[in-house]
């Protein structure tokens, strides 16, 4: 299950391929114990069972290639030996050996492969929920299950969405609207899915291969090649759970059990792997968490691990990047070609956003940010920084700039909030769009329209003439839509972030700035007055309005 706060015990770490990177979560002491997920979700899944099995072992759970945060690749086919190689990479860049692992659905069809190709390296595996097709079955779900989207104007694309994860629970496969693929289980609240949708939006259409190689497995021949102790568990009620039933033959090495639950079928796992698993022998690989061109990473702090981009040879001056509230580093990242060159450049996402989201925080004031940052910057060893921000994240580079253990040589502000008391009071309860899960999938369109409209008016829930900015709107539906799976991703929290960032008064801590700033503003946004009271109010600052042409833009 995924947990909406993850425990602070669960580390997120990334192994850097020659190629790619595999992003996965670790916990625990012990034997090895490798989890699979299913798709389209990723090792967020996994974090409760993470949990629990990390009292007896060491438990790591990669994001499969396209899912999560681990990189696509391309060459891959809809051949499940290809996802099973790939998996034998990341395995060996831990230096791992004598592992246990146990996949679920896509995940288990991997780990049968895993058992098949490498019995030395198995020492038992657990497949839950293995998928054996009759013919016919398979050409109908190849030729709908991995059906996509594509954004569209109104946003109407995010209903879609909704409906595939929800019908997935209603009847399998989930395209097939009939009585005899009816479901019978009770349907989750909406907060249960919520989750997956955002798995899925993470994913891409390309990603799907994954479905496709676990459908197209020929379970029949292959189950019969392994040589390893392997266990077929299924639970009751589970769509496939009579499948393993349909093998024919299997070899000696594979036994078939049918569970009446999920507990009963964990606690039998655990069982299984306390019999086979040897003790750890060697050290498990660790990259270093450091600034490398072109990579993501996780720094692990006190309240979580906080997730960052980097861009820029990291022997250069560093500049650490805060985008927007609701947003995302992928924001700044797309606006780098404006930034200095010549430094490297750090795009972290905020607590609260992104995929750092939710942490161990009591509040998301700019303070309580501004704590977790400065303690991910001196874990990666860092004294010296020029700072840039977009929107209301300017209160946390000022707190940031003030902190007496960092030297912060130069802030460029763009787009710097200011509000005055009227202003914080009413944008603290009303800006942030209410993103609580709903039945039939609501939030998705606000989160849509929250976005879209931030684009038209400002404020964006005052729809009035008299609020329309005269820029130009970025109203494209790719860029909306990655707009709004960030908005997504912060989600409810995001009404908390507005009452503690936005309802933040700035203006009291503009007397103590010493640090040399540059304010850029763009005209016809909404903002303008901000900026230009922060100027006022700042000893050693400049204000600079932004040409119309974007790529005109210098902000350094």
């Amino acid at each position: 299950m995924y947990q909406s706060i993850e425990n602070i015990s669960i580390q997120r770490r990334f192994v850097n391929l020659e190629s790619r990177q595999v992003h996965y979560r670790i916990s625990g002491e012990g034997p090895v114990l490798l989890l699979l997920h299913q798709s389209p979700t990723s090792s967020a899944e996994k974090a409760t069972i993470i949990e629990d099995f990390s009292d007896d072992f060491t438990v790591i759970a990669p994001d499969t290639p396209g899912f999560g945060l681990s990189d696509y690749i391309e060459t891959l086919t809809p051949d499940i030996t290809l996802y099973a190689q790939a998996l034998k990479e990341f395995i060996d860049a831990l230096g791992l050996e004598n592992i246990s692992i146990y996949g679920f659905h896509t995940g288990a069809i991997i780990a049968a492969e895993m058992a098949r190709l490498y019995p030395d390296l198995c020492n038992t595996v657990v497949v839950n929920g293995l998928v054996v097709l009759e013919p016919e079955e398979e050409e109908e779900i190849l030729k709908h299950y991995t059906e996509w989207f594509a954004p569209t104007p109104e946003g109407g694309h995010l209903a879609w969405v909704w409906a595939r994860i929800r019908e997935q629970l209603i009847f399998f496969p989930w395209f097939r609207k009939d009585k005899g693929s009816k479901l019978h289980i009770d349907l989750p609240d909406p907060e249960f899915l919520q989750p997956y949708i955002l798995d899925l939006l993470r994913s891409t259409a390309d990603s799907q291969t994954a479905y496709q190689a676990a459908f197209m497995y020929p379970s029949r021949d292959r189950i019969q090649e392994i040589n390893t102790p392997t266990f077929l568990l299924n639970y009751v009620g589970d769509p496939i759970a009579e499948h393993p039933k349909r093998l024919k033959k299997v070899s000696d090495s594979v036994e078939i059990e049918l569970l009446p639950d999920i507990p009963s079928l964990e606690i039998r796992a655990r069982e299984i792997f306390k019999k086979y698993s040897t003790p750890l022998q060697t050290r498990i690989h660790q990259e270093d968490v450091s600034l490398i061109n072109g990579r993501k990473n996780f720094i692990q702090t006190s309240k979580g691990p906080l997730y960052f981009y980097c861009n820029g040879d990291s022997t250069k001056p560093i500049t650490l990047v805060l985008h927007d509230f609701s947003q995302s580093s992928k924001a700044m990242i797309s606006m780098s070609d404006y930034f200095d060159s010549s430094s490297c450049k750090i795009f972290i996402d905020l607590p609260g956003h992104g995929e750092t989201g939710p942490t161990h925080l009591t509040n998301y004031s700019p303070q309580s940010m501004m704590q977790m940052i400065f303690e991910a910057i001196k874990n990666l060893g860092i004294n010296d920084i020029k700072i840039i921000s977009l929107g209301v994240s300017s209160s946390v580079a000022l707190l940031l700039s003030q902190h007496t253990n960092l030297n912060v040589e130069k802030l460029l502000l763009i787009d710097p909030w200011c509000l005055n008391k009227e202003e914080r009071l009413e944008f603290a309860e009303d800006y942030a769009p209410n993103l609580s899960p709903s039945v039939y999938g609501e939030h998705l369109l606000k989160a849509w329209y929250f976005v879209r409209d931030s684009e038209l008016f400002f404020p964006w829930n005052k729809t009035k003439e008299s609020n329309a900015l005269t820029k130009e709107p970025k109203i494209n539906p790719d860029e909306l839509h990655e707009k709004a799976v960030d908005a997504l991703k912060s989600g409810e929290l995001l009404k908390l972030v507005a009452k503690d960032l936005i309802g933040y008064d700035i203006e009291a801590d503009l007397a103590n700035i010493k640090t040399e700033c540059n304010i850029f503003t763009q005209r016809g946004n909404g903002r303008e007055k901000f900026a230009e009271k922060i100027n006022l109010h700042l000893e050693n600052s400049t204000i600079e309005e932004l040409p119309k042409d974007e790529s005109k833009w210098s902000i350094t």
